[in-house]
């Protein structure tokens, strides 16, 4: 969908050299196209690692609750992961469309049929989110920023590891959903990340990645900490239950937007969760 190109002649005395010309001419071509291509990213981790990559300015659209930073909520909404509409996509007229794997996979498989670039990026744990960064960075062409954010993640990610991992190992009951007991068990990153901070996710063998369990499931655990995913302020709707069945467990909570998105900010969210399941003070 690139609609313009350089073409540049280079000539060696009187004769040109046609071949050298068409290498210079793909090169330049290449260039451009990294460098001006229309994006689409249909997950809000995915909006926040383009511009973490340094391309903000070249998202044409981005899916719902894309909030972060700023500018992307100035930037018009496609739809949600599970749900897109097809029509403004194709009026947006991108060039690649960012896609998670696990997201309406028959509506990216239309979208490649009318002849879309569909970039999918699949976060399987915590290191692959670096290494998101640096696929990422490979094919906008910042492969080297993408590999610099990947090795700054991974370090910082084994500092956190470093510093929580040898601590005493409190129970953890990680609950997502502020209404459902929905969990995650050590298979998805949300679960590791209750490792890396030394504790012991009470649902780290679940068959499922993000099970529903039941309040004697939970109660038969004895979880020591208690740690809401949110963003909701205020009470929440199981707190009153937690401390009722479990009265000697810590109720914590960490902001849902830093520590659901597998993006370079989760590392902030793996910190304030550290802190939230050893007690700590923000300043700790």
């Amino acid at each position: 969908m690139v609609k313009r190109a350089v073409f540049l002649k280079h000539s060696l005395g009187a004769r040109p050299s046609w071949s050298l010309a068409v290498v210079i001419f793909i090169a330049v071509w290449s260039a451009h196209v990294s460098s001006a291509e229309r994006l689409i990213s249909l997950a809000p981790h995915l909006t926040e690692m383009v511009f973490d990559l340094g391309m903000g300015a070249q998202l044409v659209g981005v899916s719902r609750y894309s909030d972060f930073p700023a500018a992307a909520a100035r930037l018009p909404r496609v739809g949600d992961a599970f749900q897109l509409n097809v029509e403004r996509i194709i009026n947006l007229a991108p060039d690649r469309i960012l896609a998670w794997q696990g997201g309406a996979p028959r509506t990216l498989s239309k979208l490649e049929a009318l002849g879309f670039l569909v970039h999918r990026q699949e976060i399987k744990g915590l290191s692959s989110i670096g290494q998101g960064y640096r696929r990422l960075g490979d094919a906008l062409g910042q492969g080297p920023r993408g590999a610099l954010i990947e090795a700054e993640f991974t370090a910082s990610l084994n500092q956190l590891r470093a510093r929580y991992a040898p601590r005493s190992n409190p129970r953890v009951f990680l609950q997502i959903a502020e209404n459902q007991l929905f969990t995650v068990s050590d298979r998805h990153y949300m679960g590791e990340a209750v490792s890396v901070c030394g504790g012991e996710n009470v649902f780290s063998d679940a068959v499922s990645e993000v099970p529903v369990v039941t309040l004697e499931s939970v109660l038969s655990e004895q979880p020591d900490v208690i740690v809401f995913v949110t963003n909701q302020k205020g009470r929440l709707p199981w707190q009153a239950k937690w401390q009722t069945f479990l009265p000697d467990a810590t109720i914590q909570r960490v902001e849902s937007d830093l520590l659901s998105r597998p993006s370079r900010r989760i590392l902030s969210g793996i910190t304030a969760l550290c802190r939230a399941i050893h007690l700590e003070a923000e300043s700790g």
